[in-house]
């Protein structure tokens, strides 16, 4: 139903298509991001518009990977080997319900585990709040899917220069399928830590410790050119990917892995803002908050993830 037996071979050279494209559509579809739509008759999500935003086809990624082929040559041999498709045109509650129902699902199974560096290492299971799994500061609950919620700035200030959401799903360099990012992103399943990010084909990985605006600004580099920070949406589809296909959770700050969602911003009366993602271990939850841009307490345990976005045609 997914999958087409038909892969150019110069993007299959490239890049494993095929098997990451059926990699991420399995996982979205166990994890019930994805429903039937009725009137395009195909599977994807309905937006914050009311309108249908069906997933790409494997045949669309593919051309998306030729069109973006210096792109894609450039940050593969980098460490981006990871096919990663966002619904951003979902609203943000849809997308935290459905982890909140896949985090109580993989509990009541027993396959709930510590996020593992490697596959040679154990599985550690990870309590499970069942009463509150899920937990959003309420100033942050009230911004999503707002014009309040700006979407990559190009500076944490009132002159950020970003979007809004539906500005994004229909901007072709962030949703080269309208609803939908298909980016590259890192199979680092946990941040390399302060003095341990290598060298990747000429680009230095980011590593945990510096503060929203540092991240931004190292972003804004020539090494680090044709990628972008993380959405809240890129957060939780990443959870849920890899909750259901390794049956462990992500970016548990006890790990010093939690998340600055950097694509996005927030402005309150009394600070510059920006959301975070992670799990919890003592409390057995996910926790959706902001902090400031310039925050230099939490960085220890903070970094700031990118995302290679493809660009539409």
């Amino acid at each position: 139903m997914f999958v087409s037996k038909e892969i150019p071979p110069r993007s299959e050279g490239l890049f494993p298509v095929g098997r990451e494209y059926t990699h991420c559509v399995t996982a979205l579809n166990r994890s019930g991001v994805l429903t039937f739509l009725s009137q395009s008759q195909s599977i994807g999500v309905i937006g914050i518009d009311g309108k249908e935003y069906p997933i790409p086809t494997q045949e669309q990624v593919v051309a998306l990977f030729d069109h973006n082929r210096e792109l894609v040559g450039r940050k593969v041999p980098q460490g981006f080997d990871r096919l990663e498709l966002t619904p951003m045109a979902m609203p943000a509650p849809f997308l935290i319900d459905r982890m909140k129902a896949a985090i109580l699902k993989h509990a009541a199974e027993g396959k709930m585990y510590q996020t593992r560096r490697s596959a040679a290492d154990p599985f550690v299971p990870v309590r499970v709040n069942k009463v509150k799994h899920v937990w959003i500061w309420e100033t942050l609950r009230q911004a999503l899917d707002t014009d309040e919620l700006v979407y990559f700035p190009q500076e944490y200030s009132s002159n950020h220069r970003g979007q809004t959401k539906l500005e994004v799903v229909n901007d072709g360099r962030i949703c080269a399928v309208p609803g939908w990012s298909v980016g590259l992103v890192e199979s680092l399943p946990i941040m390399p830590q302060q003095g341990q990010g290598k060298t990747v084909g000429g680009r230095k990985q980011l590593e945990i410790g510096s503060s929203p605006n540092e991240y931004l600004q190292a972003l804004q580099s020539q090494t680090y050119q044709g990628e972008t920070g993380k959405t809240l949406e890129d957060f939780m589809t990443q959870f849920l990917t890899h909750l259901e296909t390794t049956d462990e959770v992500s970016n548990d700050v006890h790990d010093n892995n939690a998340l600055w969602c950097l694509g996005q911003y927030l402005k309150v009366t009394y600070a510059d803002l920006v959301p975070t993602g992670r799990w919890i271990r003592d409390v057995g939850r996910v926790r959706l908050d902001m902090h400031r841009t310039n925050n230099k307490l939490c960085t220890r345990s903070w970094g700031g993830s990118t995302t290679v976005r493809l660009l539409k045609p």
